[in-house]
Parts: structure tokens; C-alpha cells; sequence
């Protein structure tokens, strides 16, 4: 294996230069500032360039963080650069949620912006500190622990507090010969492989006045050609006849979801469109009614079944549903219900849930009351829930933030009663016309190529998509606008080896690189502290 650059020795004909306290912490801070710049570039990749475009743009940037954070002297410094960039990641890349504080919140402009740059401090930490855990002397011990760290990191950001893994740096990569990647190994092992590549590029660059740039180089070569001969392997196919569908986007205004005469319209309007759907099934968004389906209108509710029963097809309709509980109040739901000519059939609730919208943390109360969004205490769905079943097809139902989480979508294909396709209801309209609706489909696209479903999505504002099982999108309709998509959808079967095993596996790996990286700095460690001896021959 070839030796990673050395750095050359200093000139001992040449006087030490002096810095002193205030030169250093210059630089420290300039290096900063340019770390947040690259983590503010990086953020960019994962929210506006088109797929061709985005995973370049991603290594690139963050190679650049990861160079800077090289380039530090101690591990609280290179710990301080990875907080830099992750703070200029995060701030882009969640600037939407300052929308939903704020525009539909009221709370206070300056209070909103405080608030989001002290969650994106919080999620800046788990960088900051896999930064620290790789920090050592470039090399490839070097490499295998920014790898490791990192997507440890990432996947710990996705599970502690319940978790908010919103861009993880693998769905840059779904247009990108690391999507090959995804049925195998997930999201985080694309952005473990992503990693790796950024950090090869780094070494390389570090190394390019003695010529260490060739190894580095022929290995991220190698390793984005395997991600792309591994795009070609198929672990699903075909399964039944295609399923007609009506994807419906009503575009309704946050605002007016929760005004009593607007939700009124908002049903008629949802009504029209399932009397006149001649789908299989048709497909609301999340909360399509904000009341219980008890509590519709009756000519509203007659225009639904009778429709249903007219085309002879169902509905998969967003919506609360309340359950007594003896001696307690109420459970409410964040429900989907699918309904036929009927009524009301089989339900999946939701289970999990997102933080400040659908419960609230212990000791954040006061936070809470500061925003006036009507928020309430959702009780959670207890897992596993069997898939829904329409014309001998079963389709696994996820509701809005939950298809973040690639375990729990894999568990639903995985499960004794294995489905075909995957439908997510989402309500985004919370964050405007803002890239948070991008980014979702990105995700929703992961899911799909990670399990080898097609993906429905069914969104009030954006995006309304129909994905294959590869994650190519083959329809949508433009953010903002009501519509709807009737198309033809063909189910698969068979389970992709994420599907099966989740994140098992890379998770394992990530953590044997990192061990190997801090074996290796012991040991370098050790034979430094080692007397040098020489044998006379």
C-alpha cells in the first residue's frame, strides 16, 4: 500500500518564525469562516443543483471542509472546523424552518432565527465531533477515520432525541454512480462511500507536491466505478398488473387549513376530485381533512362514497382519527384511512413522530407557546401495521417525516406480509415555496432506490411525485399548484439486501474503520516514543 505523504522537514538553517496568540487565533478564526463558506456550498448541493450536477459538487465541497479541518493544528481546532461547516450546512439547509416559526408561527423575526441557529448548533456537534475522533496526520488511517466517524455521526444525529437525519450527505449521490450503492447498503453507507472519496481527494491534493495524489486518486476512481457497477445488479422485479392511481395535490394555504369555512372548501374541493377519479385508487395528502371523518359534512361525505362507488375503487385519505380511552382522554391520530364505496376500512397511524410539531419534548413547553400553531399530542402508531391491500396489491403507507427513515420504511417491505409499493402523505406546506420540498423528494427517492418500491407521494404544496423502484421521478406536478397525476403504477417484489438487513451492516463497517484508524494512530504513537537504534554491519 503506498505511504501517505510525509511532511518535509524544516530547514535548520532557517530561523523559527514567531507567532504570537493573536496571529494564531487569526488564523483559526479565518479558517473557520471558510469552513462555514464550504459547509453554506455543500448545503447548496443537496437542495438546488439537478442530479448530474449535485454529487461533484457535494465531494468537491466537502473535501474542501475536510482539508481545512486537516490543516488544523490540534483536534479541538479541526473539531472547531467541523463545527464551522456543519453550522454553514445546517443554516442553509434548514433555513426553512425559520418559515414555519415564524410566517405561520408568529413568532418574532430575531427569536425564529435564534431558535434555528441554536438546533443547527445542536445537529453542528455530531460533525464537530467525528472531525475530532478522524483528526490525525493525512494518510489512509486518516481517510478510514473521517469515513467512519462520519457516518457514525450521521446516523447518531438520526436516532438520539428520536432522531433528525435530514440531509445526510448520501442523497446528493441518488443521480450519481454512488446511488448504485443504495439497495446494498443505504444512505449512510453512500455517504460513508462519499465520504471516503472526499477524504481520498484530500490526501491526494495534500500530497500533490511529491506525487502522493496517484494512490489516492486510482482508489476514489475505483470506488465511485464500483458504485457504479453495482447500480446495474437487480434485486427486484415486477410483480401483478399495474395498479391505476390519482395522486392529488390541492395546493390548500396553511393559513387556511385550520380556518373552519376554508377547511370546509378544502374538503369539497378533495371531494370533486375523488368523484371524478377513475382510478384503482386515489391518493390525499396529509391531513386532507383536519376533523375527524366523523365530523364531515354529509353532502361531502355522500360526494365521496358515492364516487367510490361509482368507479368501484378506493381512497387513501389523510386524516385525524380519535379513540376512546377508558378512564383517559382521548387518542388522537395522525391517521391514513382507506375507504371504499363503504366507508371506512383499514387505518395505519402514524409512528414517527416529529418533535415540537406532533408532541412536545419534555421541558419545551414554553417554546411551544411562543409560536401560535395549533399543535397537539399525537398518540403513536405501534409497529409493525399491516400494509394496506387494493386490487391484490399491498402498499406500505408512510405519513410526511417518517420516509426520513430508511429502517423503518425497509422494516414495512420486509414484514410477514411483504408490499409492493410504498406511498407517502406529506404536508409541507408549513415552509412555503422553500427547498424543503426538494430535499423531501430527494428522500423519497432514496427510499425507493434503497428498497426497490416505487414510491407514491401525495403532498398538499409539493412535491406530488410518482417514483419508480429505480428513484427516477416519472411524474410530478409543480410546487404550489393544485392538480393531480393519474397514472399507472407496477409493484415489485423481491428485497434488495438493505431491505433486509437495514443498517446493520454499514454501521458495523463504519465502526471497523474507525477502529482501524484509531489503532493505527496508537501505534504511530507507540513507535514514535521508541528509541531509534542502528545495527553495525
Amino acid at each position: 500500500m503506498p505511504r501517505p505523504p510525509s511532511t518535509p522537514a524544516a530547514d535548520p538553517s532557517t530561523p523559527p518564525v514567531a507567532i504570537g496568540p493573536g496571529s494564531a487565533r487569526h488564523r483559526v478564526g479565518r479558517r473557520a469562516l471558510a469552513a462555514a463558506a464550504a459547509g453554506a456550498a455543500h448545503a447548496l448541493t443537496l437542495s438546488f443543483l439537478p442530479g448530474p450536477l449535485a454529487w461533484p459538487a457535494q465531494i468537491l465541497s466537502f473535501a474542501v471542509g475536510l482539508w481545512l479541518a486537516a490543516g488544523a493544528a490540534s483536534r479541538r481546532q479541526a473539531g472547531l472546523s467541523g463545527f464551522a461547516f456543519a453550522m454553514g450546512h445546517f443554516a442553509v439547509g434548514l433555513c426553512w424552518l425559520h418559515v414555519s416559526m415564524h410566517d405561520h408561527g408568529g413568532m418574532p423575526w430575531l427569536l425564529a432565527a435564534l431558535a434555528l441557529l441554536l438546533f443547527c448548533a445542536y445537529l453542528a456537534l455530531w460533525p464537530a465531533l467525528a472531525l475530532m475522533l478522524a483528526h490525525d496526520r493525512p494518510g489512509w488511517g486518516w481517510v478510514a477515520g473521517v469515513a467512519g466517524a462520519w457516518t457514525l455521526a450521521e446516523a447518531a444525529r438520526g436516532w438520539v432525541f428520536t432522531g433528525f437525519p435530514w440531509l445526510s450527505i448520501g442523497y446528493a449521490h441518488i443521480d450519481g454512480p454512488l446511488g448504485g450503492l443504495a439497495p446494498l447498503v443505504g444512505v449512510y453507507g453512500v455517504g460513508l462511500a462519499a465520504a471516503g472519496v472526499a477524504a481520498l481527494l484530500t490526501l491526494g491534493a495534500l500530497g500533490r507536491r511529491n506525487r502522493g495524489w496517484r494512490a489516492p486518486a486510482i482508489v476514489a476512481a475505483m470506488t465511485l466505478l464500483t458504485g457504479l457497477a453495482l447500480g446495474e445488479l437487480r434485486f427486484t422485479q415486477a410483480a401483478g398488473e399495474p395498479l391505476s392511481v390519482r395522486l392529488v395535490q390541492g395546493s390548500i394555504a396553511q393559513s387556511m387549513k385550520f380556518d373552519p369555512q376554508g377547511a370546509v372548501r378544502a374538503m369539497r374541493w378533495y371531494a370533486d376530485q375523488v368523484a371524478t377519479s377513475r382510478a384503482r385508487l386515489t391518493v390525499l395528502p396529509e391531513t386532507a381533512w383536519v376533523v375527524p371523518w366523523t365530523h364531515t359534512p354529509p353532502e361531502i361525505a355522500d360526494t365521496v362514497l358515492e364516487g367510490l362507488r361509482a368507479n368501484g375503487g378506493a381512497l387513501l385519505l389523510g386524516v385525524p382519527i380519535v379513540d376512546p380511552v377508558p378512564g383517559a382522554a382521548p387518542r388522537v391520530s395522525n391517521s391514513a384511512l382507506l375507504m371504499a364505496g363503504g366507508g371506512p376500512g383499514s387505518r395505519y397511524d402514524k409512528q414517527h413522530l416529529v418533535p415540537f410539531g406532533e408532541f412536545i419534548p419534555w421541558g419545551f413547553g414554553w417554546f411551544v407557546r411562543l409560536m401560535n400553531i395549533p399543535l397537539g399530542s399525537f398518540g403513536r402508531g405501534a409497529p409493525p401495521q399491516p400494509p394496506f391491500l387494493v386490487d391484490g396489491q399491498r402498499i406500505a403507507a408512510n405519513i410526511c417525516y417518517e420516509d426520513l427513515f430508511g429502517e423503518e420504511i425497509a422494516e414495512q417491505v420486509r414484514a410477514p406480509v411483504s408490499a409492493g409499493m410504498l406511498v407517502n402523505m406529506s404536508n409541507l406546506g408549513w415552509f412555503g415555496d422553500s427547498h424543503a420540498l426538494s430535499q423531501h423528494l430527494q428522500i423519497s427517492r432514496m427510499r425507493a432506490l434503497e428498497t426497490g418500491r416505487p414510491m407514491l407521494r401525495a403532498t398538499n404544496t409539493g412535491v406530488t411525485a410518482l417514483i419508480d423502484h429505480r428513484g427516477q421521478v416519472l411524474a410530478r406536478l409543480p410546487n404550489l399548484q393544485a392538480g393531480v397525476i393519474d397514472t399507472q403504477v407496477q409493484a415489485t417484489a423481491g428485497l434488495t439486501p438493505y431491505a433486509r438487513l437495514g443498517n446493520l451492516p454499514v454501521l458495523l463497517l463504519a465502526a471497523g474503520l474507525l477502529a482501524t484508524s484509531l489503532g493505527l494512530r496508537r501505534a504511530g504513537a507507540t513507535d514514535a516514543t521508541k528509541p531509534s537504534s542502528k545495527i553495525a554491519g
